[in-house]
């Protein structure tokens, strides 16, 4: 029976998940579909915010995601190919499996679009492009990338967001929680720690998903555990500036005790120099010679 029911409520929560992704304009991918091509770049972004606050948490509680989940790591659809990427210069890629070398990113891209598609795991079918709406990658990109806060975070486009369509996203990301951290417990059946991480995530993420607090999400996630380029990146700066502080410090305590220390050195040898001259000088008038003889004038 328990086997059962728990079957019936992952069969809901992926249906429920299904109806709140078409409200939200998530492309259902099947295959022989038309559903438009997974954007590389966008779906790079989203990963970026999942290998930023989602994964090191599950990681940290030792829960492993049910395969129903999207954000599973083995769902990832160009996980794979990214982890057959290296930078070879700053702007220049090049692809682990043939060993050629691209001028950018976007070449190296098309190259595993038309030569590697082959190396992408079976099952592996997410495109997490899809889910950039939900997550925030711009937000998250302008967290990251303060150059680029003028744009996304302007009055401007706070003006153009609709009420309704984020609660049509706090609906979609709740069910997403509820899939990715059933009540069952997951596939470990550890029901405490599945319920305590929705109960994170939903507070932190899904109800930040409205017009105003969308702003202060990842202001408030990196709070939580230190993250490159974010919260960590500032504690390091501090850490880095007062070491180099205490390193001056260190420098002019010890130029100034060198200094006191010649001074006090030449301070000793005129004071030594200066008892020497004056006991030559008196014991030069104590000589019967050195006293001379008047002459007389008359």
């Amino acid at each position: 029976r328990g086997l059962v029911a728990w079957l019936i409520l992952v069969n809901l929560a992926a249906a429920a998940a299904s109806v709140a992704s078409d409200k939200v304009g998530i492309p259902v991918r099947t295959a022989g579909g038309t559903a438009p091509a997974c954007s590389r770049e966008r779906s790079r972004h989203a990963r970026g915010v999942l290998d930023d606050f989602f994964h090191p948490v599950a990681d940290r509680n030792r829960y492993r995601l049910p395969p129903n989940c999207p954000f599973d790591r083995s769902k990832d659809m160009y996980l794979e190919h990214e982890k057959h990427k290296e930078v070879v210069r700053r702007t220049q890629y090049k692809s682990l499996y043939s060993d050629k070398t691209f001028y950018n990113e976007y070449y190296v891209d098309k190259h595993m679009d038309n030569r590697h598609m082959d190396k992408v795991p079976p099952g592996a079918d997410v495109c997490l492009a899809d889910y950039c709406e939900v997550l925030r990658c711009d937000e998250h990109q302008a967290w990251k990338h303060p150059e680029l806060r003028k744009t996304v975070g302007s009055s401007a486009s706070r003006s153009r967001c609709s009420q309704e369509r984020m609660r049509g996203l706090r609906h979609f990301c709740e069910v997403l929680m509820s899939g990715c951290f059933p009540t069952s417990g997951g596939p470990d059946g550890d029901a405490g720690t599945a319920a305590r991480l929705r109960e994170y995530f939903t507070r932190h993420h899904c109800d930040m998903l409205t017009c105003d607090g969308v702003r202060d999400m990842f202001g408030v996630l990196g709070s939580h555990h230190a993250v490159a380029g974010g919260g960590g990146y500032v504690l390091v700066l501090i850490v880095v500036f007062a070491a180099v502080g205490c390193y001056y410090l260190f420098v002019w305590h010890a130029v100034r005790d060198g200094r006191r220390s010649a001074d006090l050195r030449r301070a000793r040898k005129e004071t030594l120099g200066t008892r020497a001259e004056r006991w030559l000088v008196s014991f030069s008038k104590k000589l019967p010679f050195s006293k001379g003889r008047k002459k007389k004038l008359y």
